[in-house]
């Protein structure tokens, strides 16, 4: 029986359990369900056993399967607590880290994170690329990045369990200067489709929950305006007009408070975001990334 196992396929083998399947843990691990097939054979091979039950649930196990789980998260735990005992004790990793997240996170959310991860690790080099969801999902996936971050729409599923790679819960807020009349009105589905939203980028996830919004609502989607970032949409609303716009909370969360810009209250409220994090094979067990990614777990970015 051949016995080279690796970190790698014990973690993607505890995924597809704790996730219920090979789908939930390509995402959880950013990589693709092929990937996880993959590994998971050469997992099998190694120990000379089938791990789950043909016929089955993607993530019911044999009797191997369920002596190996508890073995699996074991030494998994341990590869994590060496790489804490050893930053205990030198600062000395000298390492690049290339970070990729969409554009609000990097302005408003990252600095301060990272400041913090070079404060801990001064010997590391950052990179940090800003794309829109799609984009970071390729580079993660090619390795070019070894951390992706992206907001999408929260799950559809709530039983679905729980994923891992979600770190934190955001949502999308319609803001305006503070003399609009909706601001102190409020505004419904039917009252914010008369109105030209404003919004930094021409597609992605944002575009996809608005539509879907408004189809729930029955009424047409606002015509929208791209104005290319999050400042630019900022200056547009301060520029004068009856636009709105539509933007991440954290990323007007200073306008906000120092009364520059003011949020119209959407009533149904709109959807949801999530905060997901998209780890490159080759960086699961870099402690740069387990250390940025835990600074985010649990975030406030509601506000």
């Amino acid at each position: 029986m051949k016995t080279e196992l690796e970190l790698r396929q014990l973690r993607v083998f505890v995924a597809v359990v704790e996730l219920g399947g090979h789908t939930r843990a390509a995402r959880s691990l950013g990589v693709s369900q092929s990937t996880v097939s993959e590994t998971l054979s050469s997992l099998e091979r190694a120990l000379g056993t089938a791990l789950f039950r043909k016929g089955a649930r993607s993530s019911t196990l044999t009797p191997s399967g369920e002596a190996l789980l508890p073995r699996a998260r074991s030494l998994l735990a341990l590869a994590s607590q060496l790489v804490v005992d050893l930053a205990q004790v030198s600062t000395e990793v000298n390492a690049t880290l290339v970070v990729a997240a969409v554009e609000s996170l990097n302005a408003y959310v990252l600095p301060a994170r990272l400041a913090a991860l070079r404060a801990r690790w001064p010997k590391v080099r950052l990179e940090v690329v800003t794309g829109a969801c799609a984009e970071i999902q390729e580079s993660v996936a090619a390795g070019k990045s070894d951390l992706g971050l992206v907001l999408e729409g929260e799950p559809g599923d709530p039983a679905g369990g729980e994923d891992g790679s979600i770190l934190t819960t955001a949502r999308l807020a319609v803001v305006a200067a503070p003399g609009h009349p909706l601001v102190l009105e409020g505004a419904s589905p039917d009252q914010l489709r008369r109105c030209e939203l404003l919004m930094s980028d021409a597609s992605g996830p944002y575009h996809r929950l608005l539509r879907q919004y408004f189809d729930a609502a029955q009424v047409p989607l606002p015509r929208t305006q791209t104005l290319g970032n999050v400042e630019g949409v900022k200056r547009g609303l301060l520029a004068g007009g009856t636009a709105l716009g539509c933007l991440p909370a954290h990323a007007v969360e200073q306008e906000l408070e120092d009364g520059t810009l003011a949020e119209v209250e959407v009533r149904p409220p709109l959807p949801g975001l999530v905060l997901r994090a998209l780890i490159a094979p080759g960086a699961v067990d870099s402690p740069l990334v387990d250390d940025l990614v835990r600074s985010l777990r649990g975030l406030a970015l509601r506000a």
